[in-house]
């Protein structure tokens, strides 16, 4: 069964040191394309959640928020950092001459510089944190995956119905090609009667004529084709694999036939067949940008 590219997704798990949330959010994309939103001190997490990632979906684009929380009250050591504090303080200094102001520096404000408190952070158990943030992340894509597989349920019943309208059109084209040998061999008659009216011109001429004519605007080989891309259509759609790219390409080499047949087939009622069969191509086009 086909699934949407689109979803939501969100997972937690916990023990006794933390507590670890993944959101992922999916769009439709061409290829699997990845972004993270992770806390600086974690980075090196992101691996783990970018393995699961690749493992369960081949494409779309994926946004991924990881937050932590710690229970555990684990001592920090606060460092100065002795020269940048230094050196923020001869900065200001040298502001306030050219300001010609003598307000006093707040200590308050130079320890809120950038860099000037330096936290030691304790050495994290690593070996927790990616067992705890890959079950979020199976769990997160486990939802996830919910959601695409109830869209794409929604998108199958869609394009089948507009899978179901294409053949009806194309089965109404097929009943209208012999038509249209009839109407040009009296359009030929009439013409050749009004042109040549006093000389003869033999039957076997006319025929071949018509003949020649016949060969050049014959669709049943595009009518064939298309059957068969069809039938291919209703097969992918029930593949277990990812189909989005195949059906994009038998979308475009339908999209070929039918412009085919409307440039082959010299008569009004195809030729509006043709438009409503490349109207609900597009609407299939659209369908199939969200499908993996």
């Amino acid at each position: 069964m086909i699934k949407s590219m689109t979803g939501f997704g969100q997972g937690e798990a916990r023990d006794s040191g933390f507590s670890v949330q993944v959101e992922i959010k999916a769009v439709n994309h061409r290829y699997l394309d990845m972004f993270f939103r992770i806390p600086k001190q974690y980075g090196q997490l992101e691996e783990t959640v970018r393995s699961i990632i690749s493992r369960r979906a081949n494409r779309g684009r994926f946004e991924v928020v990881l937050s932590l929380e710690e229970f555990a009250d684990q001592e920090r050591t606060v460092e100065t950092n002795q020269s940048l504090l230094r050196g923020y303080i001869q900065a200001l200094r040298q502001i306030q001459a050219e300001l010609g102001t003598d307000e006093p520096l707040r200590l308050a404000d130079v320890l809120a510089l950038p860099g000037v408190l330096e936290v030691d952070e304790p050495e994290a158990n690593w070996d927790e944190l990616r067992q705890l943030v890959a079950e979020a992340t199976e769990t997160a894509m486990d939802r996830l995956e919910a959601m695409r597989v109830a869209e794409g349920e929604r998108l199958f019943l869609d394009l089948q119905e507009k899978i179901r309208l294409i053949e009806n059109l194309k089965q109404e084209v097929a009943k209208e090609a012999p038509q249209v040998m009839i109407d040009y061999k009296n359009r030929l008659r009439e013409r050749l009667g009004e042109l040549l009216d006093g000389t003869t011109i033999t039957e076997e001429r006319f025929l071949g004529e018509v003949a020649i004519f016949a060969d050049r605007c014959s669709i049943d080989e595009e009518l064939v084709r298309l059957e068969s891309h069809i039938s291919q259509l209703r097969e992918t759609l029930h593949a277990e694999d990812s189909v989005g790219r195949k059906l994009d390409f038998l979308i475009q080499e339908m999209n070929r036939e039918v412009n085919t047949i409307g440039s082959k087939a010299n008569n009004v009622h195809i030729a509006t067949l043709v438009v409503s069969m490349k109207s609900e191509l597009e609407k299939i086009r659209e369908q199939i940008q969200n499908i993996e």
